[in-house]
């Protein structure tokens, strides 16, 4: 994907913060997919997928599978199919269009089609979000920054917000993208029949990051360990009072206990964490069952971090955390590109990281050979 500006500057100065236009960010964009294939892949019970209309200023909307019959409408209507990363290879190459960000931030790739005039309203969403035309023209108006006081229309399970006076109007044409930060409320309109690849960013909440810091600290403390009072217990109270300082010293032992005994997994283990994936548990791939050259498969998310020392790295894969070789860099490093690399000599080098990325089905053949 082409920025109008360096990445340095679209980070400083954009990320998180406003939106920015990038036309022709894909030059001579054309969709892999047609309508039709779209609406085909709406029929798969295991493919989650939503049908928004508006009837009389009314907005509804209806969750898939649906049936051909389903798109016989003549209201203004939008298919909207989550995660086609996963399920279609070309797709899943725009998840690697985003290189100046960190790929394990990439949540999916959602694909709609809208008839003339339609679209999902005006609303916000709690996510970063690059929207790439990919067929006809989509008019985007963008709005105010909005928050939990933002009212919101009840509904139809829709999170709408009440119509707003756009701040700025974009229309874009196929390889056009428009990026929107996190609270900007922004509300697509279809000028003919229209496709959007919607390139969605996610952020764990706060809460589950401190859930799960806490639990993996939990693992480590010991029962017998106890707070001590220190210079506390000297200072004059009240009877029955906590006071700031018994307070201070509390917290501070707490927070120390984290610091101390925090071994920095959690992170990577949350964001690889694939929860709602299906997965065969009789399945067992070893790392004999491939041949010539892999890449990652469309649903494995790794990552990977420094360890404390140079030998070692810790790699994450769906959630799960092993340590392996420094040797293993550059390969972690190619198929977190999307690139493949040839099986024997990653077996070779690292085959604990091998075997792991085997058993999780996290590797596929590369047919690109």
């Amino acid at each position: 994907m082409k920025l109008p500006i360096s990445a340095q500057q679209f980070l400083a100065e954009y990320w998180q913060q406003k939106p920015l236009y990038l036309p022709q960010a894909i030059p001579d964009f054309q969709s892999p997919i047609t309508p039709d294939e779209l609406a085909g892949f709406a029929l798969d019970a295991d493919i989650e997928s939503r049908l928004i209309w508006q009837d009389k200023e009314v907005w509804a909307q209806a969750d898939g599978p649906f049936t051909a019959a389903s798109f016989q409408r003549q209201d203004r209507w939008t298919l909207l199919v989550q995660q086609m990363d996963r399920w279609h290879p070309s797709i899943h190459q725009l998840r690697l269009s985003l290189s100046f960000l960190p790929n394990w931030r990439i949540d999916d790739v959602m694909v709609s089609y809208a008839v003339d005039g339609a679209g999902v309203g005006p609303h916000f969403d709690r996510y970063d979000v690059f929207l790439l035309q990919g067929l006809g023209q989509r008019e985007w108006r963008l709005g105010p920054t909005c928050d939990d006081s933002t009212p919101q229309l009840g509904g139809g399970g829709l999170n709408l917000i009440p119509e707003f006076e756009p701040e700025s109007t974009f229309l874009l044409n196929p390889g056009d993208v428009l990026y929107v930060p996190p609270g900007i409320a922004h509300w697509g309109i279809a000028h003919g029949a229209s496709m959007t690849f919607s390139i969605g960013l996610r952020a764990p909440p706060i809460a589950a990051l401190l859930a799960r810091r806490t639990d993996a600290v939990l693992e480590h403390l010991s029962s017998t360990i106890l707070l001590e009072d220190g210079a506390t217990a000297t200072l004059e109270s009240r009877p029955g009072e906590i006071t700031a300082s018994h307070l201070s010293n509390a917290r501070d032992a707490v927070t120390n206990a984290l610091d101390a005994l925090d071994d920095g997994r959690w992170l990577g283990e949350i964001l690889t964490e694939q929860g709602d994936l299906a997965t065969d548990d009789t399945a067992y791939f070893s790392a004999s069952s491939y041949t010539g050259s892999v890449r990652l498969s469309a649903e494995a998310r790794i990552a990977w971090q420094e360890c404390d020392t140079d030998t070692d790295l810790n790699a994450f894969i769906n959630g799960e955390c092993i340590t392996v070789s420094a040797n293993a860099l550059p390969y972690l490093m190619a198929l977190c590109s999307g690139d493949a690399v040839v099986h024997h000599a990653l077996n070779d080098a690292c085959p604990t990281l091998s075997n792991a990325l085997s058993e999780c089905q996290a590797l596929v053949d590369d047919h690109s050979e």
